[in-house]
This record gives structure tokens, sequence and C-alpha cells, in this order.
């Protein structure tokens, strides 16, 4: 059974594993949700260390949860981290897996026939990732997609200008149709490199936002506080459709005023749609 907490996150903050003092610290930054990372931010070297670190405030905190990303399916530390996940209570401790480089349903399956059911959260981050999104995001248990943008750059040869962006808001795009085609979570927006622009940090979260993706990662607590802003304007949107469904039910389908609005079919089809898809 799939874990019936998993978050509809709006925030979601990596932690290097190596940076143990960090950990409780991150939890009370005020993002949805913390992946405790042992991809990118850590050193081939230092794996060993992230996962020992990972296995000690587990057992110092039992009942917090959290994501972990893993290495990819091919890589040589992919063992080791399947290794990691089968001493850790899977249903209590986490509420899934993040696992990058997500290309081909193997891959999927690798964890999957390791670990047994968990849910999953697919990094899209090459080419090959946004071809292949017909069959990673149908598979079981992928409960949604992350957008992994530093990748997907290098692996398309992209340069910094204005094709640079309608390259990534193209696989943009590719992914939020997969996550309504598989009824998917809606996806979510790339980490934005920039930690002290908090203009081009909204420009970036607010286009991601318009475009259907409902949250995205982030390197820096300092961020943090702008993407829940963003991203939580969903909530408004859901607590605005109940109440016009609730008011329509009143007016028994006939046209009435909301918030200096006109309310009419057109209208109430928005709402339907809005909480049907839970934007």
């Amino acid at each position: 059974m799939l874990d019936s907490t998993f978050p509809r996150a709006k925030s979601l903050l990596f932690v290097p594993t190596t940076r143990k003092e960090d950990f409780k610290r991150s939890f009370e930054c005020g993002a949805s949700a913390i992946i405790m990372d042992l991809e990118d931010s850590v050193s081939r070297e230092r794996k060993e260390e992230g996962r020992k670190n990972i296995l000690e405030f587990c057992t110092a905190n039992p009942d917090t949860k959290f994501f972990i990303r893993i290495n990819d399916a091919q890589s040589q530390f992919f063992a080791d981290d399947i290794a990691l996940l089968r001493q850790l209570d899977l249903k209590r401790q986490l509420y899934g897996i993040m696992l990058p480089k997500a290309e081909q349903r193997e891959h999927i399956d690798a964890v999957l026939d390791s670990v047994g059911e968990i849910s999953l959260i697919l990094l899209v981050e090459s080419a090959r990732g946004v071809q292949n999104l017909s069959l990673t995001a149908s598979a079981p248990c992928v409960r949604q997609l992350a957008f992994g943008a530093f990748d997907m750059i290098l692996d398309i040869g992209l340069r910094d200008g204005e094709g640079k962006d309608f390259a990534l808001n193209y696989v943009r795009v590719q992914m939020v149709l997969a996550s309504r085609i598989y009824n998917l979570l809606p996806p979510i927006n790339r980490v934005f490199p920039n930690m002290r622009d908090e203009s081009l940090l909204k420009a970036n979260m607010e286009c991601a936002y318009s475009m259907g993706f409902g949250g995205s990662l982030s390197f820096y607590p300092n961020q943090i506080p702008t993407i829940n802003a963003i991203f939580g304007q969903g909530q408004d949107k859901i607590a605005w459709a109940k109440e016009v469904l609730r008011l329509a039910e009143i007016h028994k389908g006939e046209p009435f005023s909301f918030e200096g609005n006109v309310v009419d079919v057109p209208t109430i089809k928005k709402a339907q749609g809005i909480l049907e898809h839970k934007y």
C-alpha cells in the first residue's frame, strides 16, 4: 500500500547527507518536505558517510518523515543505496524515494524489485527522459515528476539566451502533460540556482506555477518563503472553488454574484475543474 500521507509539497529542500549538523535545522525552515540527498551534493568518497548519517538520524528521530534521493539505477552506488533502504522502516520513515535520471521503465523496476512498493518521484533530466515519459510516468508507484534542469542543460547542450528558456519550458510542458495523462500530482519545478536575487526567483516560480507545476525544489532555505507563497496560491483557488460550488447549489443553477463577479455555467465548470485536478 502506497503511503497515504504523501505530501502535496509546495517546497522540497535538498539536504546533503554529509552535513548532519544541518539535518534538524532543515526540518524547521518551513519547507513542505525534506529530501535527504545521496546523489549530486555528496562526493563519491563520502557516499557511505551520508548513508550512515541517515541511519543515525532515523534511529534518533523515528517519527520524522522525509524523502531520500538515491543514486540512479545505473550508478555504481545504487546497490549500496538499496542496502540502506532495506535497513529503514520505509513506511514509517519515508514519504518516498526520488529517483534521478529516470529514463527507462527498467530503472524504476530496479528500485521496486529491490525494496517493494514505495512512492516514487522521478527526476526528468535528459532528452531520453523526456522522450520516454509515457513509459516512466505510467509505471507503478510513480506519484510525481520533478525537473532536473541542471543535467538537462548539459545533456542537450543549451547555451544562455532566450533559446535556453524556450527549450526548458518545452520540457516543463511535457512534464505537465504527462502528469495529467497518467494522473500524477502536478510536477515539481527545478532548483533555481541564484540564491540572492529574489526577483529572478519569483519570476521563475511564477512561470512554473502558471504552467501547472505544484511546487519547487531548492537547495537554499532562504528561498523557501517565496516558493511557499507562490505555490500556496493553489490553496486559495481550492477555497474559492469550494465556495463557488456551495453557493451554486444554494442558487440552484441560476446566475449569482460572488466577489463582484457574475457566476454562471462557465465559472461553475472552472470551479469543478479546480477541485477535480486539485490545482
